[in-house]
């Protein structure tokens, strides 16, 4: 549900957060004012973040158990940052409880010891290492660096589902003791739907990593290399799957009996997989040589 916008920056309010307000005024409407607080730095912990990276906010967006920012540039080519990013909103609700509670016994304010309570639920949870959560992206980031992003991705997205499988159980199990179990219900449900969204937007994410990752070298004109050995039928897309944001592959094309016949650089296979297509092979991108057939003996 978008709000509007301020400096072209969109902001909405997810309609399960609106629900879940919905919950909590039953049992007082000061708590739903301490949850908007709580939840308003918690992502002002990530805006802040975003900008001192240098980010262009496109859009924030509120959930029951924080929010998403998106910007122009955080697409997974730079795993250091993005953890920066993810790990802002926990830190803010973390601190924010750990102010509250230091000045809760000097403050007589009605709701006070809650707003200390779900900050400090809302940074641990978000900590927890399943995507959409902070906790997800850092899990992703650095995956990524092992794995390739693709892989690192479906990692975070599983860990997502199998949370709210067990927020489901927990929250069925609970709540015939208590009504407002109900909460756990809600968040699985949406934790389980956004975390198999990320799967299913895994393709147009890659290829915005690619057409990211194809400007490396940057400004300085250098960059870390990881070189790869594949024979020239090998298609560009088994290279790029288990492409990592922290180095620029280079590979080695070999024939059948390992003589290198080409070298092929990391711009060159993602320019061939988005013209081209995934099933390009290596021997495809290689210059015609004289005399060079790659024939099995």
């Amino acid at each position: 549900m978008r709000l509007g916008s301020i400096k072209g920056v969109d902001l909405a309010i997810n309609p399960l957060f609106l629900l879940v307000c919905l919950i909590y005024l039953c049992t007082g409407f000061i708590e739903v004012l301490w949850i908007v607080l709580a939840l308003l730095l918690h992502e002002a912990g990530h805006v802040l973040m975003a900008l001192i990276c240098g980010l262009r906010l496109l859009r924030v967006e509120l959930f029951p158990f924080g929010g998403q920012i998106s910007t122009e540039g955080l697409v997974g080519d730079a795993p250091g940052r993005d953890m920066m990013v993810a790990l802002a909103g926990p830190v803010a609700s973390l601190f924010s409880a750990g102010l509250t509670y230091i000045m809760e016994g000097n403050l007589r304010i009605a709701g006070f010891s809650f707003f200390m309570e779900f900050n400090l639920l809302l940074g641990l949870f978000n900590l927890l290492p399943a995507l959409p959560l902070d906790g997800g992206r850092v899990l992703k980031a650095l995956c990524s660096t092992r794995v390739g992003i693709r892989t690192a991705t479906a990692v975070g997205s599983w860990s997502g589902q199998i949370l709210a499988l067990v927020l489901l159980i927990a929250g069925l199990y609970l709540g015939f003791r208590d009504p407002l179990a109900v909460n756990l219900l809600l968040v699985a449900g949406f934790l389980g739907f956004k975390a198999r969204e990320e799967l299913q937007m895994l393709p147009y994410g890659f290829t915005r990593y690619l057409l990211r990752k194809r400007l490396m070298p940057g400004e300085n004109g250098m960059a870390a290399a990881r070189i790869t050995v594949a024979h020239s039928r090998v298609q560009v897309s088994r290279i790029l799957n288990r492409n990592r944001p922290d180095a620029v592959a280079v590979v080695l094309v070999i024939d059948t009996q390992g003589k290198v016949v080409g070298v092929l650089t990391e711009r060159v296979l993602i320019e061939a997989m988005l013209t081209r297509g995934p099933m390009t092979t290596l021997e495809e991108l290689l210059p015609v040589t004289e005399g060079y057939e790659d024939q099995d003996d």
